[in-house]
């Protein structure tokens, strides 16, 4: 496991940047042969009516599930390990998680959904939004703003500490 380690420590940016470079290519070849087979050109998906025969983004979207599900999983087995090989900063992996979490939770309840104004066409029965649905779209985006503020203020942060060390 060690050498695993030190291998992805060395070379895990380039195996990152190299997967996603080859998946960016797979994708998009997927998109456009799929339009090619289907009988139509990309530019005619601005102008076509009906689209329910469209599935050349298919294969990159279930790619992408597929990929989202790998990563949870890995995420949650490397913290499972780390909580075992270390229990002091396994836990707080777990407490940052239930963080996240809770935060998720109470933005979710404290979120508003509009109804009036310029919302007022994603209220209409073919975006399918409800309640509900706005407020975790509304708990998410406030949560994806708050995390990214933390991120940016931890970074600065410890780049100033490191500075003076």
């Amino acid at each position: 496991m060690n050498k695993l380690y030190n291998y992805l420590v060395k070379d895990g940016d380039a195996i990152a940047v190299g997967a996603s470079a080859v998946l960016f290519v797979v994708f998009g070849l997927g998109i456009y042969l799929g339009s090619s087979s289907g009988g139509y050109s990309l530019s005619d998906l601005t102008t076509m009516e009906d689209l329910s025969q469209v599935n050349c983004f298919n294969p990159g979207l279930w790619t992408m599930i597929w990929m989202f599900f790998v990563a949870t999983l890995l995420m949650l087995a490397g913290i499972i390990w780390d909580i075992f090989r270390n229990f002091r900063s396994g836990s707080k992996t777990v407490y940052g998680f239930v963080g996240v979490i809770v935060a998720f939770i109470v933005l979710y309840f404290t979120s508003s959904h509009d109804t009036g104004g310029r919302f007022d066409a994603y209220w209409a029965k073919d975006f399918g939004i409800t309640e509900t649905l706005s407020k975790l779209i509304s708990a998410g985006l406030y949560s994806l703003g708050l995390l990214t503020l933390l991120a940016f203020v931890l970074i600065l942060v410890f780049e100033i500490r490191g500075f003076f060390k």
